[in-house]
């Protein structure tokens, strides 16, 4: 079966989803190489995977902007949320290994508390001021995302028992966590036919 053409606002809607896209991947590659000293010390498993979803959190920070700008020319409060909340949460995850010889770890840690406060309470605002498309997205995704982990666990924690696995830190846990809610959030708008383009602006 043939495709339909695309109309003008669907081909406008691609070239902009492939510029946010390249612009995103140009936003990964400056931060690997800024972050370069901290990249080449020796890392722990954990620590990869929580420097990949801080990555992550900060391209999202960076596609919601460009997103953004793209359709309008004032961002608004909860827009500008939205962008603190990835901002924050990355940030938090970046910290205790990029200021782990450069700030005392108590100081490292009442930081990390307060931008871990700070995204949580940005989460809220958001959720607050959102209508209840968006709300639905969010708890379809939070239970998405419950569910992935729970069985997870339960994977795991049976593995662990029989003692094929071992070896998971609270710290590689949340890391984790924080990376399969990317994949469960894109399921959910997937399913909900976000990713499509609009036939008309």
């Amino acid at each position: 079966m043939a495709r339909e053409p695309m109309t003008p606002s669907q081909k406008r809607y691609q070239r902009r989803s492939w510029l946010i896209a390249l612009i995103a991947a140009a936003v990964f590659v400056t931060a690997v190489v800024a972050l370069d000293p901290v990249l080449h010390r020796p890392k722990r498993g954990d620590d990869i995977l929580a420097m990949l979803a801080g990555f992550l959190m900060m391209q999202m920070a960076v596609i919601i902007t460009v997103s953004y700008f793209f359709a309008a020319k004032e961002m608004p409060r909860q827009r500008m949320l939205q962008v603190l909340t990835p901002v924050t949460t990355g940030v938090a995850l970046f910290l205790p290994m990029a200021g782990q010889d450069l700030i005392d770890p108590r100081v490292n840690f009442a930081i990390v508390v307060a931008l871990t406060a700070a995204s949580f309470w940005f989460i809220w605002r958001i959720w607050r001021t959102s209508d209840e498309l968006y709300r639905s997205l969010t708890k379809d995704s939070y239970v998405v995302s419950y569910f992935v982990l729970v069985i997870a666990l339960w994977i795991y924690a049976a593995g662990e028992r029989l003692g094929l696995f071992g070896g998971v830190t609270a710290w590689g846990g949340l890391a984790f966590a924080t990376l399969i809610s990317f994949p469960c959030t894109i399921w959910v708008a997937v399913r909900r036919g976000l990713n499509r383009p609009p036939k008309d602006e």
